[in-house]
């Protein structure tokens, strides 16, 4: 169970008041030695009382100086990005999750341009012969991945098959036709 929650506020009375920051600093010195210890880092604290000019430092002045002196040599620039370390590291991290996410949705509408154009020669209301360079250049491209993508799957299907006998051939070793197409041509070689 937690330690309930401490309405900070001026403490009027100055035993209690000096009694309160005695067992404050003790707590602030105890979480410092632990977080030195867990994280196998430097850490250093330092009190100062202005009234009475009383100056405390964990776990010595002479600790603390140094590790002052080593932070401050650091250059502006250095100091900063130890600062923003762990924010930059989350922001770094997000932005590499957009990128990624942004990067399939880029390949998703590629794949969705590819198919519709497919779609669009296989109805007949675009030809081959109108495409651009780019658009037959994107479209070997995307259907040899596709032909890759399929073979593969095919293979983790039919783990039987050799990697030289294509998939689509008849029992006499022809390959197979569909209407509309006719055995002996060169298929995609012709277009």
């Amino acid at each position: 169970m937690g330690r309930p929650k401490v309405k900070l506020a001026w403490v009027e009375e100055r035993k209690r008041r000096a009694t309160v920051c005695q067992r404050r600093m003790k707590e602030l010195i105890q979480m410092a030695e632990e977080l030195t210890i867990v994280c196998d880092m430097s850490a250093c604290l330092v009190f100062y009382n202005r009234k009475n000019g009383k100056l405390v430092a964990w776990p010595s002045l002479e600790e603390a100086q140094s590790l002052i002196d080593c932070y401050n040599a650091l250059p502006e620039t250095e100091r900063n990005m130890k600062a923003d370390d762990e924010e930059s590291s989350f922001i770094k991290t997000i932005t590499k999750e957009i990128e990624k996410k942004l990067e399939l949705s880029r390949k998703a509408i590629k794949e969705l341009k590819m198919d519709n154009l497919m779609l669009q020669i296989k109805s007949g209301s675009r030809m081959i012969a109108d495409l651009s360079q780019t658009e037959i250049e994107k479209l070997k491209s995307y259907t040899c991945k596709k032909i890759v993508y399929y073979d593969r799957e095919l293979r983790k299907q039919h783990p039987n098959t050799s990697g030289n006998e294509p998939f689509l051939e008849d029992d006499d070793g022809e390959m197979k036709t569909y209407e509309g197409e006719s055995s002996d041509s060169d298929g995609a070689d012709n277009a």
